[in-house]
């Protein structure tokens, strides 16, 4: 499901101020409610609505600088079912779904 909304193309500008400047390389812990990580989360969700779901929360939050910005989100849906989502934004602000997976409860963060 997750490669069909990937072939679908589920990439859309996005313009979404950085306010800090994150180490470049590794993955940093972000607030999962930074001006930044929301609207990452929300774009996840729009790629994910084919799941059929509604978000109840952002549980964790990473970020990852590249030739861009990546974020890692661990969601939890209205159903109980958690996802690892991607999310890349581009230098142009550009954000697109780069993978979703299910967290099975061994993976999860506390």
């Amino acid at each position: 499901m997750v490669t069909l909304l990937l072939l679908a193309g589920c990439v859309t500008p996005s313009f979404v101020p950085v306010h800090s400047a994150p180490i470049a390389g590794g993955w940093s812990a972000a607030a999962v409610d930074a001006v930044d990580v929301k609207p990452a989360a929300g774009f996840a969700l729009t790629c994910m609505s084919a799941l059929g779901r509604a978000l109840s929360r952002i549980d964790a939050a990473s970020t990852q600088v590249v030739a861009g910005l990546n974020y890692q989100l661990d969601l939890t849906f209205s159903d109980g079912s958690r996802w690892r989502a991607v999310v890349y934004r581009n230098l142009n602000g550009e954000l697109s779904l780069i993978r979703a997976t299910p967290i099975r409860m061994s993976e999860a963060k506390p």
